[in-house]
């Protein structure tokens, strides 16, 4: 428990002192919840798993510096235990409700993402009719009309996404789903996020009920025999593929100037795991130099993200043989005129097949924009273009053409 002498107290004592705090402060006074229950999960420390198994406002913790942890430590359990987990309807998991059900990693995070929806509403989310566990339905008309979370349908979409999802698909880290979710609060007029679903999965536009629940089919001896058949039949479809990329390839290295066609698609992250015996280090090496010659200028192209497409000028600065950096400047295009100048570095680290590059800091940040990544796979011999992905769930890829040789490293 804790001691309120100190000036701590739980998370529904929080809400109810500090009704007119924003959203985004009511999510980031979980972080340090979202951290602890991911790491009772993952196991690390006591080398199995370990459940809360009554996680709500009410055993949430709050300190006066802002910081919270998990409360009422009386129910943890490892998730090998045989004791049923006490269950709060508000916050608890549909599967906690069946024959002989016990509590999991799983049913802690459907009660913290019910948790959330109580920080959002100001109130526990509404129960079904039978006491057992949140009202889906009714959840989402609050969430659309309350004032506090109406304007922001991918923040009200990756809650109900959580709560309608099997236990196996709901969010393996608290603390990163926390983190996306605040990323959902960015005002409308944010500039990198962009055109794809606003949160993992599908879900029923409004007027559209909620999928009913049930409990997870199980896996008979036939269902196992034809995945196997299905997964030989996926193998042999990829060879086929693989053999009509090998005659596509050949024809791309015959063009000197590709066109936007032609840009690269990177390629999954399975085309690394290959059979083929490892190169000399010679020849790892001049890779490595012709990556490096390839990557070093400037390179012109565009992006898509929530603001609509954008142009991009990408100056690459190759510090040593493993670390790059990169200076990312955006731009209105002819077609989406109202975007804004700005422009941040990237840091990352790249291969003799590809770059991964993180936000680093501004230099000319205009109003609410965010920094984010960029992912991407190459061949110096297929042409000077890249096309990657935006590393954002709400932004779709990248394409850029080499302009120059010229380089320099990004300003501090």
């Amino acid at each position: 428990m804790y001691d309120n002498r100190f000036g701590d107290q739980s998370y529904l004592d929080w809400l109810a002192l500090n009704p007119y705090e924003g959203l985004s402060h009511r999510l980031r006074a979980l972080a340090g919840t979202a951290v602890i229950l991911d790491e009772m999960h993952s196991g690390r420390r006591t080398g199995v798993p370990v459940a809360h198994g009554d996680v709500k406002p009410a055993t949430v913790v709050v300190r006066p510096d802002g910081s919270s942890s998990p409360a009422d430590l009386g129910q943890l359990w490892t998730v090998d235990g045989s004791l049923v987990a006490a269950r709060s309807a508000p916050y608890a998991a549909p599967e906690l409700y069946l024959p002989g059900a016990v509590t999991s990693p799983a049913a802690d995070r459907f009660a913290f993402a019910a948790t959330v929806a109580h920080a959002a509403l100001g109130a526990p989310p509404p129960v079904r009719a039978a006491g057992q566990g949140p009202d889906l339905r009714q959840l989402v008309d609050q969430l659309r009309a309350h004032p506090l979370c109406a304007a922001f349908p991918a923040f009200q979409h990756r809650i109900l996404n959580a709560l309608s999802a099997p236990p196996a698909d709901r969010p393996n880290s608290l603390a990163t789903w926390l983190e996306a979710l605040l990323n959902d609060l960015a005002p409308p007029t944010f500039a990198m996020t962009g055109t794809l679903p606003l949160a993992p999965g599908a879900y029923p536009p409004p007027g559209e009920p909620l999928p009913p629940w049930s409990p997870p089919a199980a896996k008979s001896a036939a269902g196992s025999s034809q995945s196997l058949t299905w997964l030989l039949a996926g193998v042999a479809a990829l060879v086929a593929l693989a053999l009509l990329a090998g005659g596509a390839w050949y024809l791309i290295q015959q063009i000197d100037e590709p066109s936007d066609g032609d840009l690269l698609v990177a390629p999954s992250r399975s085309a690394y795991a290959s059979a083929a015996p490892s190169p000399s280090p010679s020849a790892a090496s001049d890779d490595l130099t012709a990556a490096r010659a390839f990557l070093s200028g400037t390179w012109e192209g565009t992006y898509r993200c929530r603001q609509g497409l954008t142009g991009l000028k990408l100056t690459v600065f190759v510090v040593d043989d493993h670390e790059v950096e990169a200076l990312f400047e955006f731009s209105p295009v002819s077609s989406n005129p109202d975007v804004p100048r700005g422009s941040f570095v990237l840091e990352g680290t790249y291969t003799a097949s590809g770059f991964t590059l993180r936000p680093g800091h501004w230099v000319k940040r205009p109003g609410d924009y965010i920094m984010v990544g960029l992912e991407a796979s190459f061949s110096p011999r297929a042409g000077q273009s890249i096309r990657g992905e935006v590393a954002d769930s709400g932004c779709d890829d990248f394409q850029l053409k080499k302009t120059s040789t010229v380089t320099r490293r990004p300003p501090v």
